[in-house]
Order: C-alpha cells, then structure tokens, then sequence
C-alpha cells in the first residue's frame, strides 16, 4: 500500500500508513540521484589521473555498494529494533532478512502490540544515527586516507537516507496525531489510532479497532 487511509469505528480513527506516495517517493530519490551524482563526480576527481582511474571508481563504488547493502541493510533494520527496547519486550519484535540478486539483502521487522507515539517516531528515526556514523567516518578518514574516501562514504550516507523515505513518510503523517495515538507496527505499514474527541470508550482498552469488532 502507498499513502493514507483514514477511517473511523468504534469510537476511535484509524490511519492506515503505507510506502510512500508517489510525490512524495519523486521529490526524494531525485534530490538523492543528484547527491549521489555529485558526490560521485567529486569522488573521481580526487583519484589519480591514469589511464585506470574510471576502472578503479567503478571497483570502489560496486564494493561500497555491495557494503551496504549488506552490512548496511543489516544495521538499518537493527537500530529500528534496538530502539524498541526498554519499551517493548524483545520476544515481540521479529525481523527478517532474504537474500536480494545475490549480491544484497533486504530486511523487514514487525512489532506485535501497541506502541506509544514517542517510541514508534524514535524506531522510525533510528537509522538517522547509521547516515551520522556514516559522515564521521568519512570525515575523520579523510584526514589520512585518499581525498576520494570522504565523497564516497557521503554517499553510503545519502544512500542510508534514501533508505529511510517510508519512514521518514510515516513519522510526518503520524506527528499531526502526537501523543493522541497508538501505534501497532505492520512492518510494510503502520496503523496509528486515536479516540475521537467527545465520543465515550465502547471497546476494551489497549485492543486495536480491528481486534475489537
């Protein structure tokens, strides 16, 4: 599923938040295209002018690629899980991964239970801190290690937020809601639910609206 979908049942709303939309999905990989491009261009300009430079930019970027997609894949879906903790026991949360293309992996975790806004907006945000780690090492490398190095870690960096779109799309679709709502985590999807205002309690607490009719 792709956007939005609201609606209202026994006494409460129900946002249904899927991948996002298309605009939204455009705006984001355009303006990370053009990053990686950029950085890209950078990157090859600080290699060595021979006859071998454009073999050598190709090899440094299909195994940073395959770094990250891997390794990184790997961390994305960790830090969503580790923020959980202390906040939902860890026999909740399941997180799987398959092999993509060979070469990658691709991961999805899901959460069984309600979640409160606060926790569910810092798992989504999670990976921000894979991006940071990111930027440092190619800051802190760049002092001793090839002028390419810090081009091509911002571009593992960029890529880790590319990563992060659909989340990045639910934390702005649930922030209007805030502390109002309850959040169960779908893993491809996110339900957000909060009580109608005026309106008395006519099902069992803690219970998702689905689970109550």
């Amino acid at each position: 599923m792709r956007g939005t979908e609201l609606k209202s049942k026994c006494g409460y709303n129900w946002m249904r938040i899927g991948h996002a939309d298309a605009s939204f999905s455009a705006v984001a990989i355009l303006a990370a295209a053009t990053a990686v491009v950029c950085l890209g261009y950078w990157a090859y300009q600080e290699m060595q002018a021979t006859e071998h430079r454009l073999a050598h930019f190709c090899v440094i970027y299909a195994l940073a690629a395959v770094f990250y997609m891997n390794a990184g894949v790997w961390l994305h879906e960790q830090l969503h899980c580790l923020a959980y903790r202390g906040s939902i026991p860890s026999r909740q949360i399941r997180v799987s991964f398959e092999r993509r293309f060979i070469v990658g992996l691709s991961g999805r975790y899901r959460v069984n239970g309600q979640i409160a806004y606060r926790v569910q907006k810092r798992a989504l945000l999670a990976p921000l801190i894979l991006c940071g780690v990111l930027a440092l090492l190619g800051g802190l490398g760049s002092l001793v290690l090839p002028g390419w190095w810090l081009p091509v870690l911002l571009t593992l960096a960029v890529a880790s937020l590319a990563d992060m779109v659909h989340d990045i799309y639910m934390v702005l679709k649930m922030r209007p809601i805030g502390d109002r709502g309850r959040c169960w985590d779908r893993g491809s999807e996110l339900h957000v639910v909060w009580k109608v205002e005026g309106r008395g309690d006519c099902c069992p607490r803690g219970a998702h609206p689905d689970e109550r009719l």
